[in-house]
């Protein structure tokens, strides 16, 4: 599909155009994160708004937004979402959360996806954020969309990601 393909091209043109010094904070110095996920099942669902429960609790301010694939349910209406046809034919987003997200200010970026379709790729890429952290990837190629990635015990287990998410990132900043 042609969309798909301008879609790629738009990722491969961000990741050279990302050529920045990204930052670390304090865990307890941020502000602002954001949170971007697709949408599998009702078990991951509740487990990302576990995580944003906790952040929120830590006086983060949180902004999610979540990729709805195709003939799957969006649970609670609770997430801002997007879908495959708010992309045009050219690529170009015709979703107005999508835009908001991207034009936000963000510390951290949390992907809590374990493997990255397009779009997760295209707004880990495009995100005006200091660092991305995610599940681990296994290609160099996958890797490159992160300046952190956490190695969960059980793959495929969100809520087992976004607590060691939370562990590391406390950790790495002195917040035991």
């Amino acid at each position: 599909m042609i969309k798909h393909k301008i879609l790629s091209y738009k990722v491969k043109r961000g990741q050279k155009k990302n050529e920045f010094l990204h930052q670390a904070y304090p865990y307890n110095k941020l502000k602002k994160v954001g949170v971007i996920f697709s949408f599998d099942d009702l078990k991951k669902h509740e487990a990302v708004k576990k995580f944003i429960k906790t952040l929120k609790a830590d006086g983060i301010e949180v902004t999610a937004l979540a990729y709805k694939p195709k003939d799957t349910q969006n649970f609670e209406f609770y997430f801002d979402f997007f879908e495959d046809r708010d992309f045009g034919f050219f690529g170009g987003v015709n979703n107005p959360y999508f835009q908001r997200f991207l034009n936000q200010k963000l510390e951290y970026l949390f992907c809590l996806d374990d493997t990255l379709n397009l779009y997760m790729q295209y707004l880990l890429v495009h995100s005006k954020t200091d660092a991305r952290i995610g599940a681990y990837q296994p290609t160099e190629q996958q890797a490159s969309f992160f300046e952190l990635m956490i190695k969960p015990k059980a793959s495929g287990d969100t809520k087992i990601l976004t607590e060691e998410i939370i562990h590391y990132v406390r950790k790495i900043s002195g917040n035991n």
